[in-house]
């Protein structure tokens, strides 16, 4: 069973929760920096619902217009979340110069200090379980959704500091001088997230690692079978959480249909075990066609 929904959803209801914490706690007191982390959370929110809406579907099968499934609406989930904070850490980067340039009033200072310290503690290990989650799934939206709650820790943290230091000192200027160091780790995340998931809409290659895995397991398989003589073109992308895994076999001449349908099936299913969620198409060819190749054997 795809666990990804509900761990969005989870992860939505959170965001929907600090949402009205931040929002009524900025409000009352008047400070830039917990007010922007208002802003920040209601595009979290919204942002959480759209990665809902892609994780529900990026596990569908492939069908007629989609032949290799909906894998990537995770990734422009990720880009779009993005790009939303990139709007989130323009704005705030402009409240806070507008409040360094003609100040600021902050009342109750107290309760933005404890909403902020609430929220950062519960952030840091809320992030943690999503980020490791995104791991054991492979989502890339659920990836994106930890580090946005990542960063909102460290920006809820430097809120809470601001405010502390602006009632020790009666220094109001620092709330917003804070608010501009959070609009620019706003930024940086923006930045991060889109780059990472347009890389994968862009059809990057697998990482380095992972085909070293796949380049193994051939390798270990032509060493085992005697009617492998190498292989070649080994081309590897992804979709989501979907790896699509193609290259070329040589197989002896003499090697008959169903002995070279035997080791591709085998072939397979080895690259799918060493790596999940794995979409292998396997091209036969005989040992006429070989060719030098550095990957021959």
């Amino acid at each position: 069973m795809d666990k990804r929904p509900r761990i969005v959803l989870f992860s939505a209801c959170y965001n929907a929760f600090l949402l009205v914490a931040k929002l009524l706690s900025g409000l009352v007191t008047g400070s830039v920096g917990v007010l922007s982390e208002a802003v920040n959370s209601a595009t979290d929110l919204v942002a959480s619902l759209v990665a809902l809406f892609a994780v529900s579907r990026s596990g569908a099968p492939p069908d007629e217009n989609h032949n290799y499934g909906h894998g990537r609406l995770e990734n422009l989930a990720g880009v779009f979340e993005g790009i939303v904070l990139l709007g989130v850490g323009s704005w705030v980067i402009y409240k806070a110069v507008n409040g360094t340039l003609y100040g600021v009033e902050i009342e109750f200072v107290w309760l933005g200090i404890g909403i902020m310290t609430f929220s950062a503690v519960a952030n840091f290990f809320v992030s943690r379980w999503l980020i490791r989650k995104a791991h054991i799934e492979d989502s890339r939206a659920i990836e994106a959704e930890g580090y946005n709650l990542r960063t909102d820790v460290w920006a809820e943290s430097g809120v809470a500091a601001g405010l502390v230091l602006a009632w020790a000192t009666g220094w109001t200027v620092l709330d917003p001088l804070i608010a501009l160091f959070i609009g620019a780790m706003i930024l940086w995340t923006a930045i991060r997230l889109i780059s990472g998931s347009t890389r994968v809409l862009l059809d990057e290659s697998l990482p380095s690692g992972e085909l070293e895995v796949i380049e193994r397991v051939i390798e270990d398989e032509v060493q085992r079978e005697p009617n492998i003589r190498g292989f070649h073109k080994l081309r590897a992308r992804k979709s989501g959480p979907q790896r699509h895994i193609d290259f070329h076999l040589q197989l002896r001449a003499q090697t008959t249909l169903g002995e070279a349908h035997k080791i591709s099936d085998s072939l397979e299913e080895r690259i799918r075990h060493s790596l999940p969620n794995s979409d292998v198409l396997i091209h036969l060819e005989d040992d006429r066609s070989l060719e030098p190749d550095t990957h021959a054997r």
